[in-house]
């Protein structure tokens, strides 16, 4: 399979960036790292970076799709053949902005990734999961949302260093903000990582009822 010349990522969810680099790292020849902070910065820098740009924090109650200017001002002049985020609400809230901003072609909830002479074809659902789709990219950037699962994390080497630069923040015409947290709460099993999930209906009142 062919490379690119070069595959930038980015995550809201830093927990991603291990299946990010994964694939990054087997369809481009360079992987450029994004992040929110020089903490995440540090976390990212094994998995093999060629760079790693450190967002500049503008208001700590702003949300992850504010970033959509400062990062498209970034990428205008860098020129990567493909962005990829995290499958999240906020990546691709966040990937929906930059494909407007960038002029570039959008994948959501990719399943499978492939360069095939040179152009890069992504897999996703449709139909409520019941049929996939190929979609042949023909955009100088492609932006891709990888769900998760599909690649294995990558190996990360402690001795790595890359250097680190500061992109300016460029504040959007409006801004998100966060104002109020509330507690919810939270379900014990990720279903992100469960390799089937049964739906069983309404009307059940024990676990015995499915027998």
């Amino acid at each position: 399979m062919s490379q690119l010349n070069s595959v930038w990522v980015f995550s809201d969810n830093p927990e991603r960036y291990a299946e990010l680099f994964g694939g990054a790292q087997q369809w481009g020849q360079q992987v450029y790292a994004i992040v929110q902070n020089t903490d995440q910065a540090q976390a990212v820098m094994p998995y093999g970076p060629k760079c790693i740009y450190v967002l500049e924090q503008n208001d700590a109650l702003q949300r992850t799709e504010n970033y959509a200017e400062s990062i498209a001002a970034l990428l205008k002049d860098k020129h990567p053949s493909m962005l990829l985020l995290a499958a999240t609400k906020r990546g691709k809230a966040l990937a929906a902005r930059l494909s407007v901003q960038l002029n570039a072609a959008l994948v959501n909830d990719a399943t499978a990734v492939d360069i095939v002479d040179g152009h890069i074809c992504a897999e996703h659902r449709m139909y409520g999961g019941l049929a996939f789709a190929q979609e042949k990219i023909n955009s100088p950037l492609a932006i891709i949302t990888l769900a998760p699962g599909v690649q294995e994390p990558c190996t990360s080497d402690t001795a790595h260093q890359c250097p680190t630069e500061t992109v300016p923040y460029v504040a959007p015409r409006h801004e998100i903000l966060c104002r109020e947290r509330r507690a919810k709460a939270a379900s014990s099993v990720d279903l992100s990582k469960a390799k089937r999930v049964v739906g069983v209906g309404r009307g059940l009142a024990a676990l015995d009822d499915l027998k």
